[in-house]
This record gives structure tokens, C-alpha cells and sequence, in this order.
């Protein structure tokens, strides 16, 4: 076991004992469904011994497996990304369980040679009604994390949607007061226009509507798309770039009602773009900064890629960029976790100094 142990932890993708914990768990398994498949064929010999042997554990896998990808592993893959220092002691649960399935299984004496009224026999069963016991436990614990914590984003996202409507909110507030305002003056406006035409000053006439143009709109929302959550968003980090002095491009086209949850959207373009617009703050003054966006709902299919200027030796853990910000890498995650409850898909990768995230979420 020592091999496949040394194997398991080098090639799993996982820390060290999360990695642990997932292959004691399965060793238990794997223990366990050998007993139950030897114990139901110790009555026959033969190939009729062997034959009933793999069909039992056959059947024991097949039920076994698809629980495991169905119920077990989303909880769990999102409880290995809650949960740190916790693993270093989650880890005994198996090994104190695969300790009593050795102990009880082979000494003194190997189950295959127990009597059918043997203590033994009681003694088993009664240690894996333990193990599904804990497990089960685990798992509503698990589960109660998982739910406190995704409860606990989504509070965190309605916040920065709130931020976001806010911003929003103030700007066409600015709108209406400088359009009321430009309505006012337009009389004005109109008789400068008129004396420098009768007067035949041209060129003084150019320079004044050219000034004029400049204070026309310089606070006015731009309409990227019609759908008013993924505007509010973008309309806020496109303001946040410019006054960086970052070059900006936005092709959006999600229309107004789309299948996909106004906070799981605030997610995914919110955090995708404050990454972006971090990421170009970073970088020296002197050099050029640009995000680029594209954004597309077709066939209740929503895809978004966002290109941006960054630091030409980003890192990486896995399929996530290692960021350097205290505290950080929580926008990235959530970006994975909600695609992947979309049933879609998001890629993170970087590529001769510029970023790039792809990202594709389906209509639920």
C-alpha cells in the first residue's frame, strides 16, 4: 500500500491531507466491499467462489461509485476549498477507522478463517455501522459549511451589487442635472452661435463648439447591452478605468431577461473585472494598460472573455492564478464555483503579458 499511497498523494491535485484523507477513505472502501464479497462466497469453492466473488463487488461498486459523484463529491470539492488547518486533524477518521478494520479483519486470526456465530463477525459490523455513522455526520456537517458559506457569498455579492446600483443610481443623477442644465444654457448657447456667424468668425465659432462638446456627456452611462445588471457592472468598471487612464473596449450583447441569476451574474462579470482592473493598477505607470471585454448570450448559453494587460510572471496553482494580494484569490474561486453550478465551464491563463479569462455559464 505504500507504492499506491506514495503515487495517490504525487499525482492528486489536492493538498497533502486532503489527498490523505481521500485516499484512507477509499482504502477503507476498498477493505470493507473485499469482506463483504469474501464472506458471501465463503460457502462455495471453485470458480463458483471466484465468479460470485466479482459480481458481488461489482455490484457493491456500481452502487457505491455513482452516490460518490452525485451526492459526495460537490459537497466535498467545495468543502476542500472552505475548510484549511481543519484537514490536518479530518485525517484521523479514516486512519482510526482502517486501524480497527486491521486490527478486527486480521488479528488474531483472518476473517476468512471466522466461524459464521464468531464475535468477530458482530465486532465488523459494528465498527462499519460506526464508520457510516461519522461519515454520515461529516457529510450534514459538510454540508452546513458548504451552505453557511455560499449563504454568506451570496451576501457579499448582493452588497457589491447594491455598491454597483448605487454608483449607478449617482450617475444618472449627474446625467439629468447636467442635461437640465445644458437645456437651460442652450438659449445662450444659440446666441454666441448666431454673433459669431453674422460676425463671420469662424475659427473662434469652431474652438467654442469644440469646448462646448467637451462638457457635453462627460458623466453620461454608456448602454452596453439592455440587460440593466451586467450595464450597472460594467458601466462602473468602465468609469473606474478611465480615471486610471486605462484603455478600455466593451463588445456585451446579453439582452434584458436572461436564465441566469442577477447575483450569480454580478459574480462572474463583478469579480472578473475588479481582477482586471487590479491587475492594470499594478502595473507601472509608464505602461500601456488595457482591458478588453466580450460578452454574448446565445442559445441559452452565456459567454464572457475578458482580456487584460498584467504582470508578466503570474503564477499559477492548478487551473487558478496565485494572487499576490493579502487576502485575495476569493473572486477567482467563485467565479469557478458558480460556472460549475451552471453545469459551464471558466479558464484562467495568461500569455505574453496579458490575462485571460473565458468563462461560460448555461441557462439553468
Amino acid at each position: 500500500m505504500g507504492i499506491e499511497l506514495s503515487w495517490f498523494l504525487i499525482c492528486s491535485g489536492d493538498r497533502f491531507f486532503v489527498s490523505l484523507f481521500s485516499f484512507l477513505t477509499f482504502v477503507n472502501v476498498y477493505i470493507s466491499i473485499g469482506f463483504f464479497g469474501d464472506t458471501v462466497a465463503s460457502g462455495l469453492e471453485g470458480n463458483a467462489a471466484v465468479a460470485t466473488l466479482i459480481v458481488i463487488r461489482t455490484i457493491l461498486y456500481l452502487m457505491i461509485v455513482p452516490l460518490l459523484f452525485k451526492y459526495v463529491k460537490p459537497r466535498f470539492r467545495n468543502l476542500v476549498e472552505t475548510l484549511d488547518k481543519e484537514w490536518r486533524t479530518a485525517f484521523l477518521v479514516p486512519f482510526t477507522f482502517l486501524i480497527l478494520q486491521i486490527v478486527v479483519l486480521y488479528y488474531p486470526e483472518a476473517y476468512w478463517h471466522w466461524s459464521l456465530n464468531a464475535w468477530s463477525r458482530i465486532i465488523i459490523m459494528t465498527v462499519y455501522g460506526l464508520f457510516l455513522a461519522v461519515y454520515y455526520l461529516l457529510y450534514i456537517q459538510a454540508s452546513a459549511i458548504v451552505e453557511k458559506y455560499a449563504l454568506e457569498k451570496r451576501q457579499l455579492l448582493m452588497v457589491q451589487q447594491e455598491k454597483l446600483w448605487e454608483a449607478e443610481l449617482s450617475r444618472q443623477k449627474a446625467t439629468a442635472v447636467l442635461a437640465a442644465q445644458q437645456r437651460h444654457d442652450l438659449h445662450h448657447h444659440n446666441t454666441v452661435v448666431m454673433g459669431l456667424l453674422q460676425s463671420g468668425e469662424i475659427e473662434k465659432l469652431q474652438l467654442y463648439m469644440k469646448s462646448f462638446d467637451s462638457t457635453i456627456d462627460v458623466q453620461n452611462s454608456s448602454s452596453y447591452c439592455l440587460n440593466p445588471i451586467a450595464n450597472s457592472i460594467v458601466n462602473y468598471y468602465a468609469h473606474q478605468a478611465r480615471s486610471e487612464q486605462i484603455k478600455t473596449g466593451f463588445d456585451i450583447n446579453i439582452p434584458e431577461s436572461i436564465g441566469i441569476d442577477p447575483v450569480d451574474l454580478t459574480c462572474i462579470l463583478g469579480n472578473a473585472l475588479e481582477n482586471a482592473l487590479e491587475a492594470c493598477q499594478r502595473l507601472p505607470k509608464d505602461q500601456v494598460k488595457e482591458i478588453m471585454v466580450k460578452a454574448i448570450y446565445l442559445d441559452h448559453r452565456l459567454r464572457v472573455r475578458i482580456e487584460n494587460t498584467c504582470d508578466a510572471n503570474i503564477e499559477f496553482d492548478g487551473e487558478l492564478p496565485v494572487t499576490k494580494k493579502v487576502g485575495g484569490g476569493t473572486g477567482t474561486r467563485s467565479i469557478l464555483y458558480t460556472a460549475e453550478r451552471y453545469d459551464g465551464t471558466a479558464g484562467f491563463s495568461a500569455v505574453d503579458g496579458k490575462f485571460i479569462a473565458q468563462i461560460v455559464l448555461n441557462e439553468k
